[in-house]
C-alpha cells in the first residue's frame, strides 16, 4: 500500500531528511560505505515514500522504502547532474525515482566510479558570470563592426573596384531587376526626349564615368513611383514617378539626386557593405553560399535595402550643385518634394522614392539652406 504525505509532514520528512545526510556525510570519513537518505518516487506517481540508499564499497545496492527492501546493481543507478543546491535523482531499472538533497555523497560516488566528469553543470554555473561578460563583449565587437568598420571595408573596397567591373555589377543589376520587378516603360516618346534632354543638362557636369545614362521602366507594384541609382552609372526612373511631376523639368531636382549616388558611387559602397556583412556572417557559420547569394541578388536588395542616411544627404549636397552648375534652381528639388509630401497627406500613400529617404521636413530645410549659401557664394565680393 503506498502512503500519500500531506505537505506538513512532507516538510517535517524534508528537515528529516536533511538530519539524517549530515549524520551520512559524517560517517563518511570513517567508512567507505554511502548511505543515502531521500525520497522514493514509484513510475509515473507524483506521491512518496521516505527511503534510504545504501552503496557498500564491495557488493550490491540496498534500497529500503521501508515496506520493502530491495537489492540493485550499481550500474543501475544513474544521477542527473549537480546544479546549485537542488536535489539529485537516480532513475531505477522499474521506472521509480530515489530523490536526495546529499549532494555531496552523490558527488563522491559518482567519482568513486569512475564518473568524474559526469557533473558539469555545477562548474558551467559557476562561470556563469564570466560566459556572460563574453557574450556581452562579442556583442558590443559585432555592432561595431556594422557600425564603423563595415561601412568602412565598404568604401575601401570601392575605391579599388575598377569601372569595368563596376558597370558589369549594374548591368547585371538591371537585368536582374528587369526579370523580378520592373516592366518596360509605357511614358510617351515627347516624354521620354524631355527627360532626357534635362538629363544631359546634368550629366554634363558630373563626375559619374561615361557609361552614366537614363532608363525607363514602369515600376509596378513592387516598385511603384520611384528613382533608383545603380552601380556603374545606371540611372532608373518610374512611369509612376514621371506622373506625378507637374513636366519633365520638374523631375530635374530628382534626377541630379540620383546622379549624385552615382558620382559618390554609393551603390557600388553599399555593395561593398552588404558583401562585408555576409563575410561576418561566413566567419560565424562557415556558410558561404549566403555571400554567394548576396552578389547575385543585390539589385533586389535594392528595392528592400535603402542608402544610408549620410549617403542620401551626399546624394542632396551633389543633387544641388549639379542643379546649380546647370542654371537651375536647386529649390526645385525643395518644391518637388513639398509636392510628393502633399500627395502623401492627401491620399495617405507614399511614394516609395520618398519612403526610401530621410523625413522630407529636414531634407527640405537641408536643400533650401544649401542653395542659400551656394547663393551667397556667387554674388560679388
Amino acid at each position: 500500500m503506498k502512503i500519500l504525505l500531506p505537505s506538513n509532514v512532507l516538510h517535517q520528512t524534508v528537515s528529516a531528511e536533511n538530519s539524517a545526510n549530515l549524520k551520512a556525510s559524517a560517517a563518511l570519513h570513517r567508512s567507505d560505505s554511502f548511505l543515502l537518505h531521500g525520497r522514493l518516487f514509484a513510475a509515473g506517481a507524483s506521491a512518496c515514500r521516505m527511503a534510504t540508499l545504501s552503496v557498500p564499497e564491495h557488493g550490491s545496492v540496498c534500497l529500503d522504502d521501508g515496506e520493502t527492501r530491495r537489492d540493485l546493481p550499481k550500474s543501475a543507478l544513474s544521477w542527473t547532474s549537480r546544479i546549485g543546491s537542488t536535489s539529485r535523482r537516480a532513475t531505477l531499472p522499474d521506472g521509480s525515482v530515489f530523490e536526495t538533497r546529499d549532494n555531496d555523497q552523490v558527488d563522491r560516488l559518482v567519482r568513486r566510479r569512475g564518473g568524474a566528469f559526469v557533473i558539469p553543470l555545477s562548474r558551467l554555473e559557476r562561470l556563469r558570470p564570466a560566459l556572460l561578460s563574453l557574450v556581452v563583449v562579442a556583442t558590443l565587437a559585432f555592432f561595431i563592426s556594422l557600425r564603423w568598420t563595415l561601412p568602412w571595408l565598404g568604401d575601401t573596397a570601392a575605391a579599388f573596384l575598377p569601372q569595368a567591373v563596376e558597370a558589369h555589377i549594374g548591368v547585371n543589376t538591371l537585368k536582374a531587376l528587369d526579370r523580378i520587378a520592373l516592366h518596360p516603360s509605357e511614358l510617351p516618346a515627347p516624354t521620354r526626349q524631355a527627360l532626357l534632354a534635362v538629363f544631359d543638362e546634368l550629366k554634363t557636369h558630373a563626375n559619374a564615368p561615361e557609361s552614366l545614362s537614363l532608363a525607363f521602366r514602369r515600376g509596378g507594384s513592387l516598385v511603384g513611383a520611384n528613382a533608383l541609382a545603380l552601380p556603374g552609372g545606371h540611372v532608373i526612373i518610374t512611369d509612376e514617378l514621371v506622373a506625378l511631376a507637374e513636366s519633365p523639368e520638374a523631375l530635374a531636382g530628382v534626377l541630379a539626386h540620383e546622379i549624385g549616388h552615382v558620382d559618390h558611387r554609393h551603390g557600388v559602397r553599399q555593395l561593398g557593405r552588404v558583401m562585408g556583412l555576409s563575410a561576418v556572417v561566413l566567419l560565424m557559420t562557415g556558410d558561404a553560399s549566403s555571400m554567394a547569394n548576396d552578389v547575385g541578388v543585390f539589385g533586389a536588395g535594392l528595392l528592400e535595402l535603402s542608402f544610408s542616411r549620410n549617403f542620401e544627404r551626399e546624394a542632396d549636397t551633389r543633387g544641388v550643385a549639379l542643379m546649380r552648375q546647370a542654371g537651375k534652381d536647386p529649390e526645385s528639388l525643395a518644391f518637388f518634394l513639398e509636392r510628393l509630401e502633399g500627395l502623401t497627406e492627401a491620399g495617405g500613400i507614399i511614394p516609395a522614392w520618398l519612403s526610401s529617404h530621410p523625413s522630407t521636413p529636414e531634407r527640405v530645410q537641408r536643400i533650401r539652406q544649401q542653395a542659400a549659401e551656394q547663393n551667397a557664394d556667387r554674388r560679388p565680393r
